[in-house]
């Protein structure tokens, strides 16, 4: 070989390297749930697709194993179904029997749900659990899940909404439960949707914010504590994500701002007190916030790269090695290359670039994926499994992972 050919075949094989370190990066940083706010770039649906994955609560069937209800202390394959894109899944455990549903979507955007179906939440049209995936009408893109009822959005960009509805958490204008999904007004550019228990918000494209469902502890964010049975206008800034705790909602502005509202008993907010926000209210001045998840009474968020926690922790759910809560979001740990974040009831996961999954909290019902019940103070990795991780929000002591 002449040293020009050798000379080519290094060149290539190094414009190779640089070319799947470009995509590796994309792929971190986009996934399904990805926002469109004002036309901004979207990434494939199917950059984490594969199978999913489940453990931890498996009371009411919500990990979809069929008659099984037994817990799971390590990751178990839902089916054998390989093309899974997105799932959520959600409990109450207040009223515990009567909750604990799941829902996902498959890359042909087909929803399909499972768990408890005692206010219709599954959107089957009927009252009839089932512990198996079973597919709901329609081509979707989102799906929100609350203690009792379902919200997504479909391909179309129009907001449909079921399940129990005592607080007019479905958006509809009426207190009526809608076993099977019921559109919620007739606009069709949508872009995201959040549940708590017994509320809603969700954002168009535009990225104007709107709220509906129980005013309680002002976590509507319109300054009532009134309930709203239609989406009601919030904030006509341009919001590129929104989330819903128990009595707390946040989200982030196209500046990489932060704002919270809602109850802040246990500093939920990232206030630097125990005050309650009525409407959104700025968390620091920082705009390089990228990510922000919450879970019951606890918050979490990304900025480059790195994870910060904040409120409740007595359940070591902050992951700070301590049970103490704070008022203000604290790093945890050190690593940069952090991706996704999900907090739940008492404990919380998150990815890092590499897709390795890692969990710390309550593992009660085995939730961590450690292959026991124990509690876990700081992040520790789920051994055996990667795929991007989905635990729940309030309420949930189950976690999934695709891929």
């Amino acid at each position: 070989m002449d040293n020009g050919s050798r000379t080519l075949r290094v060149l290539v094989a190094v414009g190779l390297v640089l070319t799947l370190t470009v995509v590796e990066t994309a792929r971190a940083a986009f996934s399904k749930s990805s926002p469109n706010i004002a036309g901004t770039f979207t990434a494939s649906t199917n950059f984490f697709a594969g199978e999913l994955y489940g453990w931890g609560d498996n009371t009411t069937g919500q990990i979809g194993l069929g008659n099984n209800t037994s817990p799971r202390t390590s990751p178990l394959q839902v089916g054998a179904v390989t093309t899974w894109s997105v799932v959520e899944t959600t409990n109450q455990p207040a009223i515990d029997a009567d909750t604990g549903h799941t829902c996902a979507i498959r890359t042909d955007d087909t929803l399909w749900c499972w768990g408890r179906n005692a206010e219709g939440q599954l959107g089957r049209g009927n009252y009839t659990d089932t512990y198996s995936p079973v597919q709901i009408s329609g081509s979707w893109s989102k799906i929100a899940l609350g203690g009792m009822h379902t919200c997504g959005i479909r391909t179309t960009g129009t907001l449909w909404c079921w399940g129990q509805n005592s607080f007019g958490q479905l958006g509809v204008g009426s207190n009526m439960t809608y076993t099977s999904p019921r559109q919620v007004g007739s606009a069709s550019d949508w872009t995201a949707i959040a549940a708590g228990n017994v509320q809603g918000c969700g954002l168009r494209n535009s990225g104007d914010l709107y709220c509906w469902g129980e005013g309680l502890n002002y976590k509507l964010g319109n300054g009532s504590t009134a309930e709203q049975t239609s989406p009601d206008l919030i904030n006509s800034n341009t919001h590129t994500q929104v989330t819903m705790g128990r009595m707390h909602a946040c989200a982030l502005r196209s500046g990489g701002t932060l704002w919270c509202w809602g109850l802040n008993d246990s500093g939920q907010l990232g206030r630097g007190n125990y005050t309650t926000a009525q409407t959104p209210t700025q968390i620091g001045a920082l705009t390089t916030w990228t990510s922000i998840v919450a879970g019951r009474d606890h918050t979490c968020g990304l900025k480059s790269g790195t994870l910060w926690c904040w409120g409740l922790n007595t359940n070591y759910e902050l992951g700070l090695g301590n049970t103490t809560d704070r008022t203000s979001p604290v790093q945890v740990g050190a690593a940069t290359d952090w991706m996704k974040v999900t907090p739940s009831n008492e404990s919380t996961c998150a990815n890092r670039n590499d897709r390795a999954i890692y969990c710390w909290g309550r593992n009660n019902y085995g939730q961590l994926g450690q292959g026991d019940t124990a509690t876990e103070t700081t992040p520790k990795l789920v051994p055996g499994r990667t795929g991007l991780v989905y635990a729940g929000g309030t309420g949930s002591a189950t976690t999934f992972a695709i891929g």
